[in-house]
């Protein structure tokens, strides 16, 4: 098992005349059990795992008790030390593991002290987690259904660049099936046997011989591969990730227009997974092509610059795809740079910002569109039509023009033909 390190860096987040307002908060669920080991795996006997298959262990709970101390310093100056509604919005997918996370990882953020201790033998305090089911879930589980997804999903797939690449990793796909019991035709599948094999080696179970000649170093690349095709095309991105992102940029907009409004959220954090991780950042231009891991975080964070009149607003985003508790990278925002002006922001991701998920996804919506195109050639037609009507009696008017000038001056005739 790899130790959990803990560093804690107690800094203030407040640069002289440069200050975060809002933070936007996105994360990982810690450590897990597998959950669904293939089919030949030698450890698929749940009962050799400390907890059910797809569960938070107590290191992932660990791994998020320190993630919520971590921020509660980076953003102490946002939140007050009691726990305020208006002040911080949590969201999670309907998954345990997520909702298990959050709650620990506020717990982390918030210590039961002063009037908050209800229990002098429980020092905890309830923070609301708010969630949805996942079928009804488009902002953070993704898994909302959408015809218009599903359709360019396909079409991403049957495609020639797509098909060429994956072909790459044929002799791959046909090692797996042969050794795992389940047929591996996708990244997808590379990254569950992969995940399962990491977890496996995290808890000192030995792996198969087969997998020495492919696990990690074949399988990884494939593997991390596979975060990028749900957000594989503008309109996959845009209705994959739009939603979160319109949801996020939401939050900062009224950040940058109620500086002096107490009442609005200063933290909005959401637990997802890997795949939300993953998503987000390729939606964005700033996947680096590896593997999202436990705990990993993206923080999207407002930058006021007080030294301009009025202030300016910016945008900053970091990221940490680490299990210990180390300083995030700033990322650079494509043709923005690492601090980026939110109305410039909102430009560069108009395809995503722009998005309205439930009309775009209705069943009715090809149809809508078809009734629009219909709409549309009948307006057409209607205004062609009275143009020519329009234009016929201009030439005539013309012709009668023409005539009665001609007879009270032949020098005036026309000498080009007159076009309809």
């Amino acid at each position: 098992m790899i130790p959990f390190i803990l560093f804690v860096f107690f800094t203030t987040f407040t640069y002289g005349d440069e200050s975060v307002k809002y933070a936007a908060i996105i994360f990982r669920h810690g450590d897990r059990t597998p959950v669904d080991p293939y089919p030949t795996d030698p450890w698929k006997n749940e009962s050799l795992w400390p907890v059910k298959f797809g569960e938070l262990t107590n290191i992932g709970k660990s791994q998020h008790y320190a993630l919520g101390k971590w921020l509660r310093q980076r953003y102490s100056h946002l939140l007050s030390d009691d726990f305020d509604p208006t002040q911080i919005y949590v969201r999670s997918t309907d998954v345990d593991r997520t909702l298990m996370s959050a709650q620990v990882n506020l717990a982390g953020m918030y210590p039961a002290n002063g009037k908050a201790i209800w229990n002098s033998d429980l020092m905890w305090q309830p923070i609301p987690v708010h969630t949805v089911p996942e079928k009804d879930d488009e902002l953070l589980a993704m898994k909302k259904p959408c015809r218009a997804y599903d359709k360019e999903l396909d079409r991403l797939i049957h495609s020639k660049p797509y098909k060429d690449r994956l072909s790459k990793y044929q002799h791959l796909m046909d090692y797996l099936s042969a050794y795992t019991g389940m047929k591996v035709k996708d990244y997808y599948d590379i990254d569950d046997i992969y995940s399962t094999l990491y977890i496996e080696s995290l808890y000192n179970f030995t792996l198969p011989n087969w997998t020495h000649s492919v696990y990690p170093d074949q399988m990884r690349e494939p593997a991390c591969y596979s975060f990028t095709t749900p957000t594989g095309t503008p309109l996959l991105a845009r209705l994959k990730v739009g939603p979160l992102l319109k949801h996020i940029m939401a939050h900062m907009l009224k950040a940058t227009s109620n500086d002096n409004d107490l009442n609005h959220h200063k933290v909005v954090m959401y637990s997802g997974h890997d795949l939300t991780v993953g998503s987000v950042l390729n939606a964005l231009g700033l996947y680096d092509g590896n593997c999202p891991v436990y705990t990993s975080t993206i923080l999207f964070e407002l930058i006021v610059d007080n030294k301009t009149e009025p202030a300016g607003h910016f945008v900053r985003i970091l990221y940490r795809n680490s299990t210990e508790i180390v300083e995030p990278n700033v990322l650079e925002i494509p043709f923005c740079g690492s601090v980026c002006p939110v109305e410039r922001f909102k430009k560069l991701y108009d395809n995503l910002l722009t998005v309205n998920w439930e009309a775009e996804c209705s069943e009715q919506f090809p149809a809508l569109l078809g009734a629009s195109f219909v709409v549309g050639l009948c307006l057409f037609v209607t205004i062609y039509i009275a143009h020519k009507i329009h234009f016929a009696r201009v030439y005539k008017q013309y012709r009668k023009n023409v005539v009665y000038t001609t007879v009270q001056n032949p020098a005036m005739a026309p000498t080009t033909a007159f076009n309809v």
